[in-house]
């Protein structure tokens, strides 16, 4: 991961895999420990296209990972671990109020989004953009039109 000078980052993990949360812990605590430290660091839960309207199946073990088994968030194409089955994919293992609780422990943003429907993807983006102004103001900067003598009457 690259985060050198970075204004802000987004973690994100899948809520239909428990461990993915973990995961996303570790990559915060790094951020913390060696990033920026005034970056503003959103956690996003990703995959609620699949699981809204669904609750926690309480019945169901945390999935648990092989030490080789590549997740979603870091494997390269065609290397994830086995397919899931149908029903696994669609129950929610994170609840929201486990992964709000912590990130508001952290000090981290709390987003829950679809990267498949683009749900809550420009509240997160809008939200750093304003709590951070350089990150805001950069992007203006950015797309800002070129001058023009018209500009100035």
């Amino acid at each position: 991961m690259y985060y050198r000078n970075a204004q802000a980052a987004i973690v994100v993990y899948d809520v239909t895999k428990a461990t993915s949360l973990e995961k996303a812990k570790t990559w915060v605590k790094e951020l913390q420990r060696q990033a920026n430290p005034n970056i503003v660091i959103a956690l996003a839960g990703n995959k609620i296209d699949l699981v809204q309207n669904l609750t926690i199946d309480p019945s169901s073990p945390p999935e648990s990972e092989d030490e080789g088994e590549a997740d979603d968030a870091t494997a390269t194409p065609g290397e994830a671990g086995g397919s899931p089955t149908p029903d696994s994919e669609n129950v929610r293992q994170v609840s929201r109020d486990e992964a709000e609780a912590y990130a508001k422990e952290a000090g981290l943003l709390f987003f829950e989004i679809s990267a498949k429907t683009g749900e809550g993807i420009a509240e997160i983006f809008t939200e750093i953009g304003m709590l951070h102004p350089t990150v805001c103001h950069a992007n203006l900067e950015l797309h800002r039109p070129p001058y023009s003598q018209e500009d100035s009457d």
